[in-house]
């Protein structure tokens, strides 16, 4: 079952711009999953308009800063499917996640 927060993140992101073509991701269908994993943390699933979209990360960026002004959002974590290179969009995009190496 959807948990409230997942569905007014669907909501607020249905309203984002895609840069390449105008129209909002709600129309493109570019979103493809979104989930609450844990109470606050939000994971997002999406899929470019092509395969090989020079906007990605772009798009990726505009979707972790939409879903951070949720209320209540206090974490997302943004996958990119269908890209061909989707590791790396991934990485980029979910860059402030990652933990800092301990000094050796």
């Amino acid at each position: 079952m959807e948990s409230d927060l997942a569905k007014l993140v669907a909501e607020r992101l249905k309203e984002i711009v895609d840069e390449e073509t105008g129209r909002k991701f709600g129309e493109l269908n570019i979103i493809t999953d979104v989930e609450e994993v844990q109470s606050g943390t939000v994971r997002v699933r999406f899929q470019p308009t092509s395969a090989y979209s020079p906007l990605a990360v772009d798009i990726g960026r505009n979707i972790r800063q939409a879903t951070m002004t949720v209320d209540g959002v206090s974490a997302v974590r943004v996958e990119c499917k269908g890209h061909m290179a989707d590791d790396l969009v991934n990485r980029i995009v979910n860059k402030e996640d990652a933990k800092p190496k301990a000094p050796t």
